[in-house]
């Protein structure tokens, strides 16, 4: 699908990759309407893009019928709902989360996308056409060994878009998953890599990610990986699972 004159849904779009994307998915043409918690976020891309923006939080069904009416009142009929945000939350060292970190990773990866879904697709299979994007990350292909909550919630978000791409695709529905490996966003530095770590000299930056995904989006890919890493992890795992269980084991 081409980006140009469509209407684009960007949530988590006040700061990272959400923001270049917001940025990148203008310059290709789109009309994009921004979304996310922190309002100086909002503000800030909203005007330097040129469009519309809401401060709210999309786990809340009601937040996410208000983006959907806002992009409609403003542009028309949403092309594309593109549920990109996400909360690592702190690192659990051997423990299991109490139940407010899987709430909330429930929430947001899983629920929040959801109610996108049900709020964009019935006008999207009236037409036969629209496009349901959704960010969850390489710990979907894998896992992290000290985020469980982080790990559980994504691979559901990876889960939830292969039952969406199998059932509505043959209706016209395309379907992506962006399974990103590290970026130089403020998630990243907010979980205290620290300066000259390995991760931070091979993760990509916001803005060459989002170059990646209007290429991805043209080419309707439902699996989106940023690097070979993705599909090194997919191979591992379906060749031997047991050796792979090993791997996660030692990390």
């Amino acid at each position: 699908m081409r980006l140009r004159d469509k209407v684009v849904v960007i949530t988590g779009s006040g700061s990272g990759i959400g923001e270049a994307c917001a940025h990148r998915f203008t310059a290709e043409g789109a009309k994009v309407v921004v979304t996310d918690q922190n309002p100086d976020g909002v503000d800030r891309v909203s005007r330097a893009v040129g469009t519309v923006g809401v401060v709210c939080d999309i786990t809340v069904e009601d937040n996410v019928r208000a983006v959907a009416e806002l992009a409609r009142r403003t542009y028309g009929e949403i092309d594309i709902w593109f549920s990109n945000a996400g909360y690592t939350g702190p690192a659990q060292h051997d423990t299991i989360p109490d139940d407010g970190l899987w709430d909330v990773s429930w929430r947001l990866h899983v629920m929040s996308y959801v109610y996108a879904v049900r709020e964009v697709l019935p006008a999207m299979l009236e037409r036969g056409d629209g496009y349901l994007l959704h960010t969850a990350s390489l710990v979907a292909l894998a896992l992290h060994p000290d985020k469980p909550a982080y790990s559980v919630s994504k691979k559901a978000a990876l889960g939830f878009s292969e039952w969406l791409a199998a059932t509505y695709r043959p209706r016209g529905i395309k379907v992506s998953c962006f399974c990103p490996g590290p970026m130089l966003t403020p998630m990243l530095v907010a979980n205290g890599i620290p300066e000259g770590h390995p991760i931070l000299q091979s993760a990509a930056t916001p803005e060459q990610v989002a170059e990646r995904l209007v290429a991805a989006i043209d080419a309707e890919r439902f699996l989106i990986l940023d690097s070979a890493q993705g599909q090194d992890l997919l191979s591992a795992k379906a060749t031997d699972y047991e050796q792979w269980i090993s791997t996660m084991e030692r990390k």
